[in-house]
């Protein structure tokens, strides 16, 4: 199923807008609320769907036939289901339209397209979609509505796997001349995208995409997007950015300084929660990353979210303060990443030769032979691996900040390294990297994304970065002033942001970040905000970036049953291991029906008594 730039979603407002121009002067409407209608249709051309759901209703108050109230009734649910993606309120005012004693078959014809948009996308039933639309082109006199339906039956083939029924549907409604020129636009697109994706036949796409560009010039960018092999938001990978540096007992001797901030007492517990250094708390409670069971939870949550990877906060191998200890987590993460499937890519936080050298690990002669030597590491040990995040082929090394090696030691380490890097620094290109990566920046809240976004097209290569909030403990904590708040503003933030960057066509997002609970950004579950963030990312990927990708909210919640039987002790390990495969693989209903028999099975073992019970029992009797 192809995605939509918002220029194609302008495309299908006019489709839309002209299919109902069709019967907007028939004798159906013979009312003042004609007007009114033009007026809420010409809102929602613009993108403000609100005020013409707004406009919509006035229209129905002045509507003077059960015809002309089934049909405002029926836009109000179009707009809902295909603008605002609220298909539980669309279905409900479908049925009030077709409640209308004399409706009229408009009105049927717009509940049954609301109905398979909410077959389709709202319960990824395309079945179902398809049964629907195969129902409307059935009923009589409809013939002004039949391209409409079948540009939406063409979609519905092309997600269940028929590109060519597609092909025969988008066809049909392309070689007519009567249709709307922008209808035909779209299927002229949808054509040529079939070709192009699905038969895998580029060379026929084009006159299709020439035909759709010359009917509707607004498709010109996302058909070069295609041809070109410009990045497009179908393309983007999205990793999350993963900090390895939480200690907690048993696995660790005492709470590490990111759960304290030498502040903080976890030992300490108040209403079921610890005292740790965050304004959140994780649902699973702070836990150790250097525990297998926490990684694999955490993997499982991200695959099943459309997360493909992870951006490592990687400090090195020395050993200084707990540097030695990250790498032997991060080795850790990188083996199960690459058991499920996963990509990585390493964050290099070079701030940490500063270090090396205050503690006299280090010279300061050596700061660049240093760095130099641990990037032939990287090079030897996981950049040449096929889990390894790439672009343009080679693979990408991030630089944290800007307060470890200066821009010249930058160079004069890459000038030694033997193989091919392609180095990304932060919000801005320094000299010798080929872009760069953006990160959050407090005081600038969102307005940073649109900055980067336009600056960054002039750049070989860039990674956009979006977040959720920013909230730190820093001045609770006492180590420093407290940075600006990026408000939550329920979600809205992660939104924009991820709008934002989809604006910077790049081929991989980081997102900032998955824990860093001590500024608050994190998106892994935590007790104030659920799985929600997981939630959006679940539907973006299917919407945006796969049509394949069909996992459902509460799939969310089965790495956390798994984590649990790990922590007690339930379950043998081959079996465990194999609940977690079928959930890196998608496979859902498999990995809960595991994980109920394991349950029935350790709950049955705990509750039968042994031999030996029974004999201390009626030992104890006699």
């Amino acid at each position: 199923m192809c995605t939509h730039s918002k220029e194609k979603i302008s495309v299908r407002l006019s489709v839309f807008l002209a299919f109902t121009a069709i019967f907007l002067y028939s004798p159906v409407w013979a009312s003042e609320a004609s007007g009114v209608v033009l007026r809420a249709d010409t809102l929602r051309s613009e993108g403000k769907f609100q005020e013409s759901l707004t406009e919509l209703s006035r229209a129905f108050q002045r509507s003077e036939t059960d015809a002309e109230r089934g049909v405002v009734l029926g836009k109000q649910a179009e707009i809902l289901a295909f603008d605002l993606h609220d298909y539980s309120r669309a279905r409900g005012l479908v049925t009030q339209s077709l409640q209308q004693l004399d409706a009229g078959v408009v009105s049927e014809v717009i509940a049954l397209k609301v109905r398979a948009q909410c077959e389709m996308q709202g319960d990824k039933d395309f079945g179902a979609g398809k049964k629907t639309l195969l129902a409307a082109l059935k009923l009589p006199e409809v013939q002004w509505a039949k391209p409409s339906i079948r540009v939406m039956l063409g979609d519905c083939y092309r997600s269940l796997g028929e590109p060519v029924e597609a092909l025969r549907s988008f066809e049909e409604v392309a070689q007519e001349d009567s249709v709307d020129g922008l209808l035909r636009a779209t299927a002229f697109l949808n054509c040529g995208l079939t070709y192009f994706y699905d038969l895998k036949q580029p060379e026929k796409s084009k006159k299709f995409f020439a035909e759709a560009v010359r009917l509707n010039p607004l498709l010109a960018e996302e058909v070069r997007t295609h041809l070109d092999g410009v990045p497009s938001r179908s393309k983007t990978m999205f990793l999350a950015h993963y900090m390895p540096w939480y200690a907690s007992p048993p696995r660790s001797k005492d709470w590490g300084w990111h759960w304290t901030m030498n502040h903080f007492d976890p030992k300490k517990q108040k209403n079921g929660r610890r005292e740790i250094a965050s304004q959140f708390y994780p649902i699973i409670g702070p836990y150790d990353s250097g525990d297998p069971a926490v990684i694999e939870y955490h993997l499982l949550l991200m695959k099943l979210s459309g997360i493909e990877g992870v951006v490592v906060d990687w400090y090195g191998r020395a050993d200084c303060h707990d540097y030695k200890q990250l790498h032997e987590n991060v080795v850790l993460l990188v083996n199960m990443v690459e058991r499920f499937q996963m990509k990585f890519l390493i964050c290099y936080e070079d701030q940490s030769i500063n270090a090396l050298v205050d503690q006299k690990v280090i010279p300061e002669a050596s700061r660049v032979p240093h760095a130099a030597n641990e990037l032939k590491w990287l090079a030897k040990n996981w950049f040449q691996r096929d889990s390894y995040a790439r672009l343009e082929g080679q693979p990408v090394l991030l630089s944290f900040g800007h307060s470890g090696l200066n821009d010249d030691e930058w160079q004069n380490m890459l000038s030694r390294s033997e193989s091919s890097i392609l180095w990304l620094s932060e919000h801005a290109p320094r000299p010798g990297a080929c872009g760069a990566f953006d990160w959050p920046i407090p005081k600038q809240g969102l307005t940073q994304g649109r900055w980067f976004s336009q600056a960054s097209k002039q750049w070989q290569c860039s990674m956009p970065v979006v977040f959720p909030r920013f909230v730190d403990v820093y001045q609770q904590a006492g180590v420093q002033a407290a940075y600006k708040n990026i408000a939550d503003n329920n979600g809205e933030t992660f939104r924009l942001s991820v709008n934002e960057a989809g604006r910077a066509h790049g081929q991989i997002v980081q997102i900032a970040t998955w824990n860093d609970w001590g500024e608050g950004t994190q998106i892994e579950p935590s007790r104030e905000f659920g799985y929600r963030d997981l939630e959006y990312l679940q539907s973006l990927t299917e919407e945006q970036v796969d049509k394949q990708f069909q996992m459902s909210k509460v799939s969310l919640r089965l790495p956390y049953r798994l984590l649990l039987l790990r922590r007690a002790g339930r379950g043998d390990d081959a079996t465990l291991d194999q609940i977690a495969r079928q959930m890196s693989l998608g496979k859902v209903k498999e990995a809960r029906q595991m994980l109920e028999s394991v349950k029935k099975t350790t709950d049955f073992v705990r509750l039968r008594p042994s031999r030996y019970e029974k004999t201390r029992v009626l030992a104890r009797l006699l």
